[in-house]
């Protein structure tokens, strides 16, 4: 279940209508962070550390959201 007590913020993938897996999560929050200038460290399959910060990836489908 998401927690909502840590940071989070939307990370676009390419195929949003399909359910990313571990790897495409990483791959959209590196691209994210490197074209923002972001530091960032994987701290497992579902939390990263960006800018100092720990933040909770999130892979969940969010129904209704269109291409």
């Amino acid at each position: 279940m998401f927690n909502m007590s840590k940071k989070a913020f939307w990370v676009p993938y390419n195929e949003g209508d399909i359910y990313p897996t571990v790897v495409k999560a990483h791959q959209a929050i590196s691209k994210y962070c490197d074209e923002n200038g972001d530091s960032y460290t994987f701290t497992g399959d579902d939390e990263v550390v960006i800018n100092g910060k720990l933040y909770e990836i999130y892979r969940g489908y969010e129904s209704g959201r269109e291409k």
